[in-house]
């Protein structure tokens, strides 16, 4: 997978406390004419998750991360990283496909997330359905809330 410079910039920013960027989504599937593999950048932002979700179109596969921030009573804040892959209802068989098989790429490249979560339509991908793995997956120190 070739991740120019712009995509790996991005992810460090969502990676970094002191960032406001807390989403960005990568396309896999903006290939152009020319170069098959290509990959591009499709958003970044500090927004919330709706701001997020208004990157996801239907026709669309697009692999991204948002940070949530796990918040408990003693005031300790820690990052979560989410991984989402978003495969639009109305993405051509063959593009479904080729993300099946890339989709380990950006595995290794989304390297150090807590949680996975894969949706077909954007009404599936909000923050209570995030919350809820994010609980299911904590350990003995529970949070008491999270801050999208």
């Amino acid at each position: 997978m070739d991740t120019g410079d712009n995509i790996k910039q991005a992810w460090a920013d969502v990676r970094n406390d002191a960032s406001d960027t807390n989403w960005y989504v990568k396309c896999l599937l903006g290939y152009s004419l020319e170069k098959n593999d290509e990959i591009v950048l499709v958003g970044q932002g500090s927004g919330s998750l709706s701001e997020l979700k208004t990157q996801l179109e239907d026709d669309k596969i697009l692999f991204g991360v948002i940070r949530v921030r796990a918040v408990d009573d003693h005031g300790s804040k820690r990052a979560k990283f989410v991984f989402i892959v978003f495969m639009g209802s109305d993405a051509p068989s063959m593009r479904r496909a080729r993300a099946s098989t890339d989709k380990s790429e950006f595995v290794r490249f989304f390297n150090g997330y807590h949680i996975e979560i894969y949706v077909d339509n954007k009404e599936d991908l909000s923050e209570e359905a995030i919350t809820s793995i994010l609980h299911s997956s904590a350990g003995a120190h529970k949070p008491q809330r999270y801050e999208f």
